[in-house]
């Protein structure tokens, strides 16, 4: 079944904001900044050069282990230790110990060799980012010519170097997920809650986010990396590409909560870490697509996707091999739109439903969404020391946003776009067995465009809405508001490892990013422009001076700094490890503040100082038996809010460009001076093997959080103000079971019970509520607060055969409030889900292919994401005046039963 859509407007270019910044503007401040940050870039250069220290998240793992003779026991020193399929490798010291530092995470086979012993190798030996992998041989001294023994290794089930939680999934489990993309993986982690539809504030309820709060923390306190360079959104937060793609390109997908080492930071609840996969040394190519129409119209809604990757080595060179991936998806999505005729020029006096209710008109998509995701990847080994890495990233998504009120009038329906782009250059040189340096330099683009139309005349000849009484619904207008942003942001990262001895591995480093960006906000209801005579010229001809209305047009360009240092301790004789850690962290926002916001008009605007903030990280593992160990970590985590918000509230363009813009006011007023957010974040935790592949861990964790960004009533110009006003704490407990492959199956299950208390949930909605009334100083709970969230992931399998795998969710409502003075003291009913994914594998010589069904909310369940607080129903408020067929928002509830055919060819 095919659907009419909304028309897809035409690709925009990225928002040109540069041209219209004025001449001084442009002459002064900006140029100083400029030069400065290059100072500032040649002198980190020159003195990480000098020193050989950097920073770059985690990329790599280490394998380890002791080298002894089967029968006595001793230690064979000089045993050749080989990583199979690659350079990497290391000789044994004087008591039989090797490491290996350097690896990427994935899985290989391991061989050592001694003469007079018969060579071993062991297979199927995972590396995780940041972990060590043990693996220690008994080599024996009877030598069978010609043949070697080969095991598969047994991975320990106590990670014992584990001092902080954390989830990692591995190519081959993100393969086999009954997923879309990789926000639904990390949904079903520990210590996550999602954003749903209806909780942001309404004016942003469609604006960029990552969508997620990790262990209570608001939305947005989550670093998105890929292959150790940070890749979210500076303005709105998230990372498109990190979210929305398969992850098929993907190696590892590590999740980090609450209490992460001192070589990240820059957010204070969590790290989404993506490591790309490698190039292959032969050629490889796969094909792969799915879609919803196969003949069963229930749910067809016109989904295609496509993907392509193609992988190996450039013939020009043995040394230079290359991956590239692309991913293509649309679909019309599960709202719908009507296109009444003759209903907006008789005023709405055109029935819209029959008898029984059922909507009347043509049909069309309100709901669509269009998606592109492509990566490329070289990879060029000059020599065994010395490695070069390009990457490059694209990732599009324009979609129409389905609002209730334009249900019979879909062409005023805002939609939004955004388009992602960026490039990384890696060096890695092995300086020696013991120590390697990395460095990078990236660049991204982000543009931003949410609204109905691009042109201002257009948005005012449709800003003009009303609604039929009968039914409740906008037959004329459209949605008012838009926004469009854009940021650049420029980043130097630089890392230096070195294994000292059998005790330290130590991790030192430095990073730079430059931040330009640029933040746009208005409506229909915005006039152009502003003429005010200022004075007389000699003549007596009146001086006049035009400005721009914009509720919100501002540029800032931030720098940020970092250096850490590291320490992980292995001490082998007791098993004991020990992560020490602090990191330094700077802002310097660059712009000018209020020093009294009760005169805005009058009061003097002062330069910023930079902010720096120190940051001490500890975490301990300790093995209390050969089948359980404790862990603890303990850490002090900054951000600087969501750029937006220092972008907001401010027009360039206008009467008073560095003062707020009271005449256009869009939520809250900017506030260049905020400190940065803290977390001080607390954790213990137990390993258990519970039998041989099946492990619990059992987690508390604690978080203070303070100077959180709120707002504050500047009751004499009546606006609000951001400040650091805001303040909470979380506290819970994740179990975690699980089963490592065997017998035909794996499986994952996550329990968290949690609260979350903090004084305002959203700055942005308090901006919206706030009057000259004070605000409590207290806490209550948070509007995405869920005591009880229980996930699993579980997959059947016989590998290149057949695989059966489910995710599923069931978790207690969110809160809601009944009495404004009273917040959050209802619930909203459980939610709960389970998406099914099977798959049938065949081979044909070098030709791998795969038929798959995927199913989604299989038990076809309705969930309630939002409730109207008088009645607790999510299609009724209790007042009879109001149209019932208005009331039933389909957004407050979750999607129904959807099922997609695909396929897959790779050789």
């Amino acid at each position: 079944m095919t659907f009419l859509r909304v028309p897809r407007p035409k690709a925009a270019a990225a928002p040109k904001f540069h041209t219209r910044i004025s001449c001084k503007y442009l002459a002064s401040d900006r140029l100083l900044r400029r030069v400065t940050w290059r100072l500032v870039m040649a002198a980190i250069v020159f003195v990480l050069y000098a020193h050989s220290s950097s920073l770059f998240a985690g990329t790599t793992g280490k394998i380890s282990g002791v080298i002894t003779n089967a029968i006595t026991g001793e230690p064979l020193p000089g045993t050749n230790i080989v990583i199979e399929g690659t350079t990497m490798g290391a000789a044994t010291d004087a008591n039989g110990f090797y490491f290996i530092i350097n690896v990427p995470p994935g899985y290989y086979t391991v061989s050592a060799s001694m003469i007079g012993y018969t060579p071993m190798s062991k297979t199927l030996v995972q590396v995780v980012t940041d972990m060590t992998s043990k693996v220690d041989f008994q080599l024996s001294t009877t030598v069978l010519e010609g043949e070697a023994v080969r095991v598969i290794a047994e991975r320990p089930a106590i990670q014992k170097d584990l001092t902080s939680s954390l989830q990692a999934y591995a190519s081959d489990e993100i393969a086999g997920a009954p997923i879309e993309n990789l926000s639904q993986l990390i949904e079903v982690q520990a210590g996550v809650s999602i954003v749903e539809p209806t909780e942001r504030a309404s004016i942003l309820r469609d604006s960029p986010g990552d969508g997620l709060h990790i262990r209570g923390g608001r939305e947005n306190e989550t670093a998105f990396l890929v292959d150790g360079v940070r890749v979210d959104h500076p303005i709105w937060g998230g990372a498109a590409y990190s979210q929305n793609t398969s992850g098929s390109t993907v190696t590892e997908m590590m999740t980090i909560l609450g209490t992460f080492n001192a070589e990240y930071g820059g957010k204070m609840s969590g790290v989404i870490n993506l490591v790309t996969k490698q190039p292959p040394d032969r050629f490889t190519a796969r094909f792969s697509g799915y879609t919803d129409k196969f003949g069963l119209k229930q749910f067809d809604r016109n989904t295609f996707q496509g993907e392509i990757s193609l992988s190996g080595p450039i013939p020009v060179s043995k040394k230079l091999s290359f991956l590239f991936n692309t991913q293509t998806r649309t679909t019309d999505g599960r709202f719908r739109g009507y296109i009444i005729p003759n209903w907006a020029d008789s005023k709405g006096k055109v029935a819209i439903e029959d008898s029984a209710g059922n909507p009347l008109g043509k049909e069309v998509s309100a709901d669509w969404t269009d998606e592109w995701n492509t990566m490329f990847k070289l990879s060029y080994a000059v020599s065994p020391k010395l490695k070069l890495m390009g990457s490059y990233i694209n990732a599009f998504i324009r979609q129409l946003k389905y609002y209730h009120d334009y249900k019979y009038h879909p062409y005023g329906m805002p939609w939004r776009e955004t388009r992602t782009s960026g490039f990384t250059g890696k060096i890695t040189y092995q300086i020696s067995p013991s120590t390697f340096a990395d460095m990078a330099f990236s660049m991204q683009n982000i543009a931003f465009w949410n609204g109905v139309h691009k042109t201002r005349e257009q948005r005012i000849l449709m800003g003009s809405r009303a609604s039929e009484e009968e039914y409740g619904f906008y037959f004329t207008g459209a949605y008012n508001n838009f926004s469009q942003d854009s940021s650049t942001t420029y980043q130097l990262v630089l890392n230096l490892t070195s294994q000292v001895g059998t005790l330290h591995l130590f991790k030192i480093g430095v990073d730079a990013r430059y931040l330009d960006l640029f933040h746009t906000l208005g409506n229909a209801w915005t006039t152009p422009v502003d003429i005010k005579t200022v004075g007389t010229d000699d003549d007596g001809n009146p001086i006049k001076e035009i400005y721009e209305i914009n509720r919100a047009y501002a540029h800032a360009e931030p720098v940020e700094l970092a250096a850490f240092i590291q320490d992980k301790m292995e001490f082998e004789s007791i098993g004991m490890i020990l992560n020490v850690g602090v990191r330094w962290e700077r802002w310097n926002l660059g712009e000018k503040y209020m020093e009294n916001p009760q005169i805005p008009f009058a009061t003097p605007l002062l330069p910023t100082k930079p902010k720096d903030r120190i940051s001490p990280r500890l975490g301990i593992s300790y093995p209390i038996s050969d089948k359980a160990a404790f862990h603890f970590a303990y850490g002090h985590f900054y951000q600087m809010a969501s750029y937006v918000d220092l972008l907001s509230g401010i027009n360039e363009k206008g009467e008073y460009p560095n003062r707020p813009n009271l005449q256009g006011i869009g939520l809250a007023i900017f506030n260049p001076n905020i400190r940065p957010e803290k977390s001080v974040t607390y954790e213990a935790g137990v390993q258990t093997r519970l039998m041989k592949d099946v492990t619990l861990n059992v987690t508390a964790f604690y978080r203070e959080m303070a100077d959180l960004v709120g707002v504050t009533w500047i009751q004499v110009e009546g606006y609000v103000y951001f400040e650091n006003v805001d303040f909470g704490n979380a506290k819970g407990f994740e179990f975690t079971l699980n089963k490592r492959f065997s017998n035909y199956y794996s499986a994952r299950v996550n329990y968290t019970i949690s609260q979350t208390l903090i004084s305002t949930s959203s700055p942005m909605t308090a901006a919206q509520t706030i009057s000259s009334a004070p605000i409590v100083v207290r806490s209550f709970l948070a509007d995405w607060d869920r005591t009880h969230n229980l996930t699993a992931l579980i997959r059947f399998s016989d590998p290149g055969k057949w695989a059966l795998s489910l995710t599923g969710d069931l978790k207690s409502g969110k809160p809601y409030s009944v009495l404004a003075e009273q917040p959050n003291t209802e619930r909203m009913p459980w939610n709960a889900n389970v998406n099914l994914k099977m798959a049938k594998y065949w081979t044909k010589g070098r030709l791998h292919g795969s038929l798959y069904l995927q199913v989604f909310n299989l038990f076809d369940r309705r969930n309630i994401y939002w409730v109207y607080p008088g009645t607790g129903k999510w299609n009724d408020d209790g007042d009879a005046g109001t149209p019932p067929a208005h009331d039933a928002n389909p957004r407050r509830i979750s999607d129904g039963r959807r099922a997609r055919l695909g396929i897959g060819i790779e050789f």
